[in-house]
């Protein structure tokens, strides 16, 4: 698998519009979910989508892990600056600029970086508690700026933007089973290889213990995607773009569970235009009279 990689910055191009092209060029489903917004508002996401990339790969790129610490560190300098208004870095410009706008906490960036850390060196979680700590860094802490973005902080958003973080992240797991595994990594609970019979080569495999296993994880993931639903407000049209990137990845999680979780060859993914396609119907059904559970 080829490291992942962020496009360098065009001479005189704007801080506005590098972080715009790192979120379209990525191919991320963020993309997609986000272009009915305000362009004030998808700006903002784009920006937030564009430094966690960034720091995703300071350590994924990284020829060591002191490298890797090195850029981390970077990054968290870089943070202070733009919340002093003098970061250097365009995408940190624009953290500044659009925390400012929106009143983004610097707290919930710094949290991304904290679960960022740990990939710096193989990790294993001994119980899904601390995999939902984990979880609760590298995308709760996203959502929580999202809902910011989109007018909410209150605690029921919070609530919201946590239960779709861990579905979300839950479902990355469960797609990139075998590049995390050739990078030393393994995100699934220890607890739960136990309770199965399991070994971390034995989920690369193909067996219906396996398959058990995973089929577990997959419904804790439904569990998530169901709480967030249930805290849409009736009149929670602000959160259609939240909506819309929920049903991509729901679209993805039950893609994965109809491959078998594969382990090996291609990654399962959502095509371009189905993603097009959930997302649409998404958006109108947040839009439809009575939408939400609140």
């Amino acid at each position: 698998m080829e490291r992942e990689t962020i496009p360098l910055p065009f001479p005189e191009e704007r801080p506005e519009s590098y972080v715009h092209r790192v979120t379209k060029t990525s191919g991320t489903s963020f993309y997609y979910a986000f272009l009915t917004l305000p362009r004030p508002r998808r700006d903002a996401i784009f920006t937030v989508y564009a430094f966690c990339r960034a720091v995703d790969c300071a350590v994924d790129e990284a020829e060591s892990q002191q490298q890797a610490s090195e850029q981390l560190a970077h990054w968290t300098e870089e943070l202070s600056l733009a919340f002093e208004g003098h970061a250097r870095e365009p995408i940190a410009i624009r953290v500044g600029e659009v925390s400012e706008s929106f009143s983004l906490p610097q707290t919930l960036f710094e949290e991304i970086v904290e679960g960022v850390a740990y990939d710096l060196e193989p990790r294993r979680f001994r119980s899904f508690e601390e995999l939902g700590r984990y979880c609760d860094l590298v995308a709760g802490a996203v959502g929580k700026l999202c809902v910011r973005i989109f007018g909410h902080a209150e605690a029921w958003a919070d609530d919201y933007a946590a239960n779709l973080g861990r579905a979300l992240q839950i479902t990355n797991i469960l797609r990139d089973i075998g590049p995390d595994a050739r990078r030393g990594r393994f995100y699934l609970p220890i607890e739960d290889l136990e309770r199965f019979g399991l070994s971390e080569d034995d989920i690369l495999g193909t067996g219906e213990p396996r398959l058990e296993m995973l089929h577990f994880e997959a419904e804790r993931a439904e569990a998530y995607f169901t709480a967030a639903r249930r805290l849409v407000p009736r009149n929670g049209r602000t959160l259609s773009s939240a909506e819309m990137m929920g049903a991509i990845y729901h679209r993805l999680l039950h893609r994965i569970v109809a491959s078998g979780f594969p382990a090996r060859g291609e990654i399962v993914r959502v095509p371009r235009l189905e993603k097009l396609f959930v997302a649409a119907r998404a958006w109108l059904a947040m839009h439809l009279p009575g939408r939400g559970h609140r």
